[in-house]
């Protein structure tokens, strides 16, 4: 029975990776009504609900989860799997919530981006012309 096999999947690419009803359906093979139907039993809204709060309480806890969002959307991309845009969504919210509790009004635009790029561990440099066309947006 595919529950007994892949409803904790389901769940944690749910709860923990923001993936939609339908790709979680797409991926594991089964329909959406299904997923739907394991969400209400397994209470996943709630316990998605319960992780975000878990993993926003502190600025630590943002980066942490946005590290692992983005280190989900890599493996994904890895694999060829699209990235759905929901997912997306919520990576852009928490990445804004990130930088506004680093945000104080005395950086300058160079601060500003050093501790952007800080918060995910981006170990390349800034690409010049980014750094460059991120600048001339600011204005």
């Amino acid at each position: 029975m595919k529950r007994d096999k892949f409803f904790n999947v389901a769940e944690k690419m749910y709860v923990e990776q923001f993936i939609t009803e339908e790709e979680i359906a797409r991926r594991i093979g089964v329909c959406d009504r299904t997923i739907r139907r394991w969400k209400t039993l397994g209470d996943w809204g709630i316990k998605r609900d319960g992780f975000l709060k878990a993993n926003t309480i502190s600025k630590d806890t943002m980066y942490t989860l946005a590290k692992k969002m983005l280190d989900d959307f890599l493996e994904d991309m890895d694999n060829h799997l699209s990235v759905d845009p929901s997912r997306i969504n919520i990576f852009i919210n928490l990445t804004n919530e990130v930088i506004k509790k680093e945000y104080k009004p005395s950086y300058s635009k160079e601060e500003f981006l050093k501790i952007a790029f800080q918060v995910f561990d981006i170990d390349k440099e800034i690409d010049l012309d980014f750094q460059n066309m991120m600048l001339e947006d600011w204005d």
